[in-house]
């Protein structure tokens, strides 16, 4: 530990020397100032600020970019992006969430258009809701906050931030008052095809738009798997905008919703484990959501200079359904299994800012509050059908279906948060602190299925209140370059299921019971970093270091208990767990036609409990890319290598070994050809050497005998295709 903080000491130290030296030789040769062109940032104040003024790392991704990428879902998202994967650890049930810098699920929040996506919730084998949206392809723009933004954005950002925002009729205007565009799609590796049609209309003060989109695929073409499991996905999504201008501000209404269907053919585990004695199984599932959002940008008044109203109301459904025979059996079963998951919420916020001087320093203060309600509720049903007695009967393994893992919850949550920056002196450093006070509230509903399933369960409710600071220095160097630092803390309430859980096997003698007692998880941050940029350059070297402590593990086993014979499970907390590592970039124009990136990521993690390496937390790994235009940039070809260190070997708490992603290298081909101004063809060749990979971030806590791992493997290769138009 010593050692790698002395490491980063050092290797911040030379670049910061390398910086500086380079910015002053630049500024001896020239005579004269050289500021190049900043990127617009919203998710590190939740106010618009150019990356140079942000005491934090973010990524943003633009439309040019996600056309540039091919990007079709959200694995392609994060494909080229350092320090963020995809959740993604089942071959059913879609992904789970980002994780950033190792930290992930729903440790992760993802807001779109400011307001924070549901949570995922999951149950044994056969249930598992996701998190849905982002595949639809209507993000016209996303953001990507590295490390605790609890401050700003509440329970939820532990680990960081993924912002996204939709399509506007500002992005689709062509001309004075309507455009419509139009973007195709398909890809081999899972024989995907993709489509999305928005159209938008201005008139005087008004703006109307109007967004489609659909995806259609099979199952992905796991490069290890010999055995795969037949899938079909129909995604289908619709967002309509209407924006007007006032003397007041800026209004905006807007309606999105989301409709996917999954069908499963479930073969990699037949006949193994739990199915040694299945036949046959197959999946049906479901999800829908929606959301209405009406936000209002203020003109400047007496409460700010700048300003954003929020209030919103969104539904997120989730029904699946699981069809099991059991052949083998002297007596055949055909087994049903349902599961529904019902979140409503909906709520009220506002972000502001004021900007004013007291003598020399001038300062910008943000203030803002968001007030919610969430109301969840789930239920499971199941039955059995013996095909030699000819009965039926709703008790399987033990439990009375239906039933409720939970019983019906309210969330409340309450945060009020002030940040302020302050310019010390003119041209000089500015210091930016900040605090949130959050209220959490779990309050349990009158459940009579809850009640009737789980008689002796102790159930609680829970109220929570913390404080939540951070403070960040931004020290310009040169025009074109700058030092910072940041400490925060952030935060993240005991989820619902984990306080007040319902869970009895009586074949299996296995108990979960409910933790009063369960506290919030933790994270502290420390960050630092260099930015320089030119015209034809940029770099930029981070140190940071997490620690995170009571991490919460969903339903540990604590042991037999003698009293009432049962195998007892709980959800508890567990301690420190330490994630540090650098992080460098540089990119280069060597000439008007060529030009190259290169990205490092180094993570080092520790679990203080066992002292090993955290599961979740990815081995080095790089990114590096060439690109070529010619003069006529009627086209641009892009050559992406990425490449990752194997994984250490790690054990689970039965000494069991766990399946340790090996290294690998990939090599990608990617062309743009800009055909008119309207008209854009893109086309892509991945995995060009076929190899067979794996994310460690998708296979994370599997055994190494466990018969999906195959199936989690990431495809070989595979042609892309897609088609922009706009008129």
């Amino acid at each position: 530990m010593v050692g790698l903080q002395f490491r980063l000491g050092i290797a911040c130290g030379a670049a910061l020397f390398a910086v500086a030296g380079s910015a002053t030789a630049q500024q001896d040769d020239t005579q004269e100032k050289v500021v190049a062109d900043e990127v617009i940032t919203i998710v590190a104040h939740r106010q618009p600020r150019e990356l140079s003024e942000v005491a934090g790392t973010v990524s943003v991704i633009s439309a040019d970019e996600l056309a540039r990428d091919l990007v079709l879902n959200a694995n392609d998202l994060v494909r080229y992006e350092m320090g963020v994967e995809l959740d993604d650890t089942s071959s059913r049930f879609g992904h789970s969430g980002f994780r950033i810098r190792g930290i992930g699920g729903n440790r992760t929040a993802i807001v779109v258009d400011q307001v924070a996506l549901a949570d995922r919730f999951a149950v044994g084998s056969f249930s598992d809701t996701g998190r849905g949206l982002l595949d639809l392809g209507l993000a016209n723009r996303v953001e990507i906050l590295r490390g605790p933004a609890s401050t700003l954005y509440g329970s939820d950002a532990l680990g960081g931030v993924v912002a996204i925002e939709t399509l506007s009729a500002d992005d689709v205007l062509y001309g004075a008052n309507r455009g419509t565009r139009v973007r195709l799609g398909a890809s081999t590796d899972a024989q995907r095809g993709y489509g999305r049609v928005a159209t938008a209309w201005s008139g005087g003060d008004h703006s109307v738009l109007i967004a489609g989109a659909a995806q259609y695929r099979e199952e992905l073409d796991a490069a290890a798997a010999t055995t795969h499991d037949p899938q079909r996905i129909r995604q289908t999504g619709a967002l309509l905008k209407w924006q007007t201008y006032t003397d007041k501000g800026t209004w905006q209404l807007s309606f999105d919703a989301l409709r996917e269907r999954r069908e499963t053919e479930v073969l990699h585990s037949l006949g193994s484990g739990r199915q040694a004695s299945t036949t046959a199984l197959s999946g049906d599932d479901e999800r829908y959501e929606w959301r209405a959002i009406l936000r209002f940008r203020s003109e400047p008044n007496w409460l700010s200079e700048r300003g954003e109203w929020r209030l919103y109301v969104q539904e997120a459904l989730t029904q699946q359904n699981s069809f099991e025979e059991r052949g083998v059996l002297a007596e055949p079963l055909s087994i049903y299994r349902g599961f529904r998951y019902d979140y409503d919420s909906y709520g009220l916020a506002a972000d502001l800012e004021t900007d004013f001087a007291v003598g020399d320093m001038r300062h910008r203060l943000g203030y803002g509050f968001e007030l919610s309600r969430a109301e969840v509720w789930d239920e499971r049903d199941a039955w059995q059908w013996n095909q030699v007695q000819q009965t039926a009967t709703n008790v399987l393994l033990g439990e009375t279906f239906p039933l409720r893992d939970f019983p019906r919850s309210q969330i409340d949550e309450v945060g009020l948060y002030l940040h302020d920056e302050m310019r010390l002196w003119r041209d000089g450093p500015s210091l930016s602190p900040g605090l949130r006070y959050e209220r959490y509230a779990l309050r349990t509903q009158q459940d009579s299925l809850f009640a009737e399933r789980y008689p002796n369960s102790d159930v609680t409710d829970l109220t929570h209140d913390a404080w939540l600071p951070k403070l960040g220095l931004l020290w310009p160097l040169t025009d074109n370059a700058e030092w910072f630092a940041q400490y925060a803390r952030g935060y993240r309430a005991p989820p619902f299921a984990d306080v007040n859980v319902g869970l009895y096997y009586p074949q299996f003698r296995v108990l979960a019971i409910a933790n009063p007692d369960l506290k919030p998880e933790r994270g502290y941050t420390f960050e630092t970093g260099l930015r320089w940029r030119s015209h034809q350059a940029r770099a930029s070297l981070t140190a940071f270091h997490n620690r995170y402590s009571d991490f919460i593990e969903s339903r540990a086993a604590l042991g037999f208990d003698p009293q009432r014979g049962l195998l007892i499970f709980q959800s508890i907390n567990r301690d420190k767990v330490v994630v540090e590592g650098l992080e460098a970039s540089w990119e280069r124009d060597w000439t008007a036609r060529w030009s190259s990136e290169l990205w490092l990521q180094y993570l080092r993690s520790e679990d203080k409990n066992s002292g090993e390496p955290v599961a979740s937390v990815s081995p080095p790994s790089m990114l590096a890319a060439v690109s070529y235009a010619p003069p006529s940039m009627n086209w641009e070809s892009r050559w992406v290598m990425r490449a990752q260190r194997g994984q250490k070997q790690l054990f689970n708490a039965d000494e069991e070994a766990l399946f340790a992603a090996p290294g690998y290298a990939t090599f990608d081909w990617l062309m743009q050809w800009y055909l008119s101004p309207d008209l854009q063809l893109g086309a892509g060749l991945f995995n060009l050497t076929d190899k067979t990979y794996w994310q460690p971030a998708q296979v994370n806590g599997y055994p190494a005998s466990d018969p999906v791992v195959p199936l989690l493997s990431q495809s070989g290769r595979h042609l892309r295709l897609t088609l922009d138009v706009r008129f």
